[in-house]
């Protein structure tokens, strides 16, 4: 009778055993095995963003701008731009008037400015947003432009204000204003400037004076807002 005991112990035992290892060879199969479809969970809460400035391609810039959030609290937006062979006051036959407008202030745009070639841009704004879901964003950024006759520098502050659709989903929009230093560098002639400003007393490579100035401009910047993937862990 103890032997019978003993026997039916060790079976039970086994079984047990064997279950078990039969399990996690299961588990092991589903987690590692590539031809097991993974769950992927979308979040309302966008974590990047394509958008450009129309403002801006009004003007013969299109900048191609990437925005990521790192959670609610910072984030960046950054990216190349392509320099168009055009500006605002070309658009509409200003340069080509007798007495052209003078510069507006604080705007203080050269509107005999002229762009002939395409160019190239880029630019970068660490950011902080506001509010625990963000409806507006302070930043300060930095961008260069490369136009046929004329290189700009630009660094300066801004703040966003960000309208999103429910409508839909992955579009948005952000009205903005910047405040900046402009450090412009003429390649032919001084007076190739897109902004009026003071000429410093030292020499470009180029053999000509920098021309610098404080600008404020406005923004309009729309978008693709990209779903927020959550995927379980390996």
């Amino acid at each position: 009778m103890r032997l019978s005991t003993v026997f039916l112990s060790l079976m039970l035992f086994s079984i047990g055993l064997l279950a078990q290892t039969n399990d996690s060879i299961y588990q092991q199969y589903l987690l590692n095995n590539h031809n097991v479809p993974k769950r992927v969970h979308y979040t309302n809460d966008s974590r990047n963003i394509i958008k450009t400035n129309i403002i801006s391609v009004i003007d013969g810039h299109l900048p191609i701008i990437w925005e990521h959030k790192f959670d609610n609290c910072f984030g960046f937006e950054a990216g190349p731009g392509i320099i168009l062979p055009y500006t605002f006051f070309e658009i509409i036959g200003q340069n080509k008037t007798d007495e052209p407008f003078k510069p507006l202030f604080p705007f203080i745009i050269n509107p005999t400015f002229s762009n002939r070639k395409l160019g190239v841009s880029f630019q970068i704004e660490p950011k902080l947003y506001l509010g625990n879901a963000p409806w507006g964003s302070i930043g300060s950024f930095y961008s260069f432009k490369s136009y046929s006759k004329l290189l700009i520098h630009e660094i300066g502050f801004a703040f966003n204000f960000i309208d999103q659709y429910p409508g839909s989903k992955n579009f948005a929009s952000q009205m903005g204003i910047t405040f900046s230093y402009v450090n412009q560098i003429p390649l032919y002639s001084v007076e190739d400037v897109k902004y009026v400003g003071t000429e410093s007393n030292d020499l470009s490579v180029y053999g000509l004076p920098k021309v610098s100035c404080f600008r404020l401009a406005f923004r309009l910047q729309v978008g693709y807002l990209f779903d927020n993937q959550i995927k379980p862990r390996k």
